[in-house]
């Protein structure tokens, strides 16, 4: 009897050691939580460990993709076996970005990682907006701003295309969450020539957020004459509807970038003789091409008409606030 009694305590004993074994060959627990006070370039980051029995570790990673790039410093959970919560401080933020974090426990049986979560860093939004009210030495910069939810500072930066050297007066905005127009007024520019500007805001941290690099261009004080070209397709048309294309293109001074010179609108006329007969105003494209169709359902003259009729064709550029008005050369069709 008491050597059964020995030897059942032997196997009680061999087993609760073979517990123990399987318990601390089990990986720490890693739960990522939620991020809280969230600000313009911090944010702290929640989670919970279970060690499991065995020492374990943690540290928080972080950064604007699922490949991290930020480890946050190795911290103790302990040697237990019931989770507990554990924070981080991420720091040296960018504001207005959206990160990834995930929590990562490590013990001698093993690192386990917890799941992707993501935060975004409070920011106003800023957003640049066109010049106006241009001139040939003023221009008044225009934009917009959703503080969302905090005082914010903002300005603009400015300077001759290709540099930002100089920057309006700081003003501010008081907290709220709707979108406010903003605009700044600058005098003593040169005549045609480029700038570059863009609104700039922060909620007073030192980070600041950019809205996009815009470009103006004060107005000439005499305007250059472009190069106007057209040509009108088909030569000569036969039968009715008789259909006519008038491609042509403008081109500015070889200084002036396409945005300004690329503008405007052009008229195009068909007359007979001295009649006009068709007049269309057409815009000018961004890539400085225009184009036109005229359509003619009978011919001009009627049916006395001598076939075939010439046509005379008159393309005017009319101008615009950077280049003065000039025609293309007449161009001729037949029709019948």
């Amino acid at each position: 009897m008491r050597r059964k009694l020995q030897l059942l305590a032997g196997i009680v004993a061999a087993g609760g050691m073979l517990a123990g074994v399987a318990l601390a060959a089990a990986p720490p627990t890693a739960v990522t939580g939620n991020a809280t006070s969230v600000k313009d370039t911090s944010a702290v980051l929640h989670g919970t460990v279970n060690p499991n029995g065995a020492a374990t570790t943690y540290y928080f990673q972080w950064g604007t993709t699922t490949s991290y790039g930020t480890n946050g410093p190795t911290k103790s959970a302990g040697s237990g076996t019931k989770s507990q919560s554990v924070q981080q401080t991420a720091g040296n933020l960018k504001p207005g970005t959206t990160y990834h974090y995930r929590l990562v426990a490590t013990s001698k049986s093993g690192t386990t990682m917890g799941a992707d979560h993501t935060f975004t860093t409070t920011a106003p939004t800023v957003s640049t907006g066109p010049a106006t009210q241009l001139s040939t030495s003023t221009a008044t910069l225009t934009g917009t701003i959703n503080p969302n939810g905090k005082k914010t500072t903002w300005y603009f930066q400015w300077g001759k295309s290709g540099s930002f050297t100089q920057q309006t007066k700081a003003q501010t905005l008081a907290a709220g969450s709707t979108s406010q127009t903003v605009t700044a007024t600058l005098t003593g520019l040169q005549p045609a020539t480029v700038y570059q500007y863009r609104l700039v805001a922060s909620h007073g941290s030192g980070a600041t957020i950019d809205g996009s690099t815009e470009l103006l261009m004060t107005y000439p004080t005499v305007r250059p004459y472009p190069t106007v070209t057209a040509k009108t397709k088909p030569h000569h048309r036969r039968h009715l509807p008789a259909v006519f294309t008038t491609k042509g293109t403008i081109t500015g001074p070889s200084w002036m970038p396409d945005q300004f010179a690329c503008m405007g609108k052009v008229r195009i006329k068909f007359f007979k003789g001295h009649q006009r007969l068709r007049s269309k105003l057409v815009p000018v494209q961004s890539n400085c091409t225009f184009s036109a169709r005229t359509v003619f359902g009978h011919f001009p003259g009627g049916s006395s008409a001598t076939l075939p009729e010439h046509l005379r064709i008159t393309i005017r550029f009319r101008g615009t606030s950077y280049l003065a008005p000039k025609r293309a050369r007449t161009e001729h069709v037949l029709l019948g």
